[in-house]
């Protein structure tokens, strides 16, 4: 359990350090919007695929 926990700490972290770096970098809220739904879509997907793989894992 402690392995997980990590896991979604570490992921929180990340997501948090490359949106505050997204909006230093973004001037126009426009692109900034667009780039934010870019990135949430990248990692709905990275998360799908790393709880699929815990859960074949717990198998």
């Amino acid at each position: 359990m402690k392995m997980c926990t990590g896991f979604w700490i570490g992921m929180s972290a990340g997501v948090m350090a490359g949106m505050a770096a997204g909006m230093m970098v973004c001037r126009e809220r426009q692109a900034m919007k667009t780039q934010l739904g870019k990135s949430i879509h990248k990692l709905g997907v990275a998360v799908d695929h790393a709880v699929d793989n815990i859960v074949s894992e717990m198998r």
